[in-house]
């Protein structure tokens, strides 16, 4: 959520701001006309309740027709502040509604436009692998190593559901066993989050407007299947003041994620790149706000180097205004080179969010001052399940066998997934 404050103080900066991610100037201009009238009815209120209380004090010092005509107007007082009242309710109401309905703006830095397709690459790391043959998709050669199934969990669950067996389900756990270590020997916190959330928590991080979140017994609990533990992670210290006096806080959550994958309708409906159900390694970071540019360097430095470790080619990918999501101010994506595929794919991503969701959940810190100021939050994916597509995609050989990266040969025990 916005400053409302700093919107009043600055409206068009907003909308010059606000428009790089689409949002029109008249969503402003609405915000502060439904807040001029709310403030009116809230100053009205309150002189009404000024009066009621003079009027409390005064009345048992009265009698007779004078107290009369007194108790007179206060019954006719309290009727005309239980209608304003009612009519702040729904102004109130109404800007709230608009305020949860504005992105965080961009940075000054971030490209312009409007889809991913203008999102900016930065720069490669790496070297594309070679092959003597036609490389496979990683589905295909997991189909033929008995390795996934996805047959038969789109008869039990749908689909965008798959089994992993085998060496898959290994590597899988390698995998995220190996990134949690890592992230856990630079400082960040390693934790399991509650895998559902209150509907506050998904709220408070910006994801409640989109349509992909899994519901469980509606009306009843009211609980939610997590889309990333950065919503249950940023909701830890929700309504807390955090000690930022040694420095930023950082956290890496393993979770499972559950997304519905609502727009994505026909798109990649083979393998594991685009599922309902993966796991995660998510780091989240608060910190204040002048560290926060160099702390969504580290983040991104991060990520390249679990990459790098893993062999993986890939390139950095400076993400535009139109693609940025509502809660971020600034996001790089490092996509991976699957050879299958022949094109670069998203693994992973790190963002900086500002004060956006800490205003939202009221997370504060007290500053060098002792002032209390709102945390900013960061997060960023050390590995998803998708790294596995890129693992299969590049260390695959021609009889049908694959190599494992180095770094996980201690926690699969193989080396190689040999041809069936």
């Amino acid at each position: 959520m916005l400053d409302l404050k700093a919107i009043r103080q600055q409206p068009e900066d907003f909308k010059t701001r606000l428009a790089r991610k689409g949002v029109p100037a008249n969503v402003v201009n609405d915000l502060l006309s439904a807040d001029e009238v709310k403030r009116d009815l809230q100053a009205q209120t309150e002189s009404l309740k000024a009066e009621q209380n003079e009027a409390s004090k005064r009345i048992p010092q009265l009698s007779g027709s004078e107290k009369e005509e007194a108790l007179a107007a206060m019954k006719t007082i309290a009727g005309t502040r239980k209608n304003l009242e009612a009519d702040l309710e729904k102004a109130s109401a109404i800007v709230d509604e608009l305020m949860l309905s504005l992105p965080n703006p961009p940075r000054a830095e971030v490209p312009d436009g409007k889809s991913d397709e203008e999102n900016v690459v930065a720069r490669f790391e790496g070297q594309k692998p070679e092959f003597s043959f036609k490389p496979k998709e990683h589905w295909e050669l997991a189909e033929a190593l008995n390795l996934l199934d996805m047959e038969q969990a789109a008869k039990v669950s749908g689909s965008r559901f798959y089994y992993l067996k085998n060496e898959l389900a290994l590597l899988q756990q390698a995998l995220m066993m190996w990134a949690f270590r890592e992230v856990a020997d630079k400082g960040y916190s390693p934790t399991i989050p509650p895998f559902m959330t209150r509907k506050e928590a998904i709220m408070g991080t910006g994801f409640f407007d989109r349509d992909e979140n899994y519901c469980v017994n509606p009306g009843e609990d009211d609980l939610y299947l997590i889309g990333t533990s950065e919503v249950p992670m940023v909701s830890i210290h929700a309504d807390q003041i955090i000690d930022l006096s040694n420095g930023p806080l950082r956290y890496a959550a393993y979770s499972p994620c559950f997304r519905r994958e609502a727009g994505s309708y026909g798109k990649d409906t083979k393998g594991i790149l685009r599922v309902h159900q993966f796991e995660k390694i998510e780091m989240v970071v608060f910190c204040a706000p002048e560290d926060a540019v160099a702390v969504h360097e580290s983040l991104r430095e991060t990520e390249e180097e679990i990459l790098k470790k893993l062999g993986i080619h890939y390139q950095v990918v400076d993400i535009c205004c139109g693609d940025l999501g509502v809660s971020a101010s600034k996001k790089y994506d490092l996509e991976a080179w699957l050879p299958g595929q022949a094109q670069y794919r998203e693994m992973t991503s790190t963002s900086i969010c500002d004060d956006f969701q800490t205003r939202r959940l009221n997370i504060r810190y007290k500053d060098a001052d002792g002032n209390l100021q709102f945390a900013h939050a960061l997060n960023g994916t050390a590995v998803s399940s998708r790294p596995l597509i890129a693992i299969l995609e590049n260390g695959q050989k021609e009889d049908g066998s694959i190599d494992i990266p180095e770094v996980l040969w201690p926690y699969t025990g193989f080396e190689r997934i040999e041809a069936k």
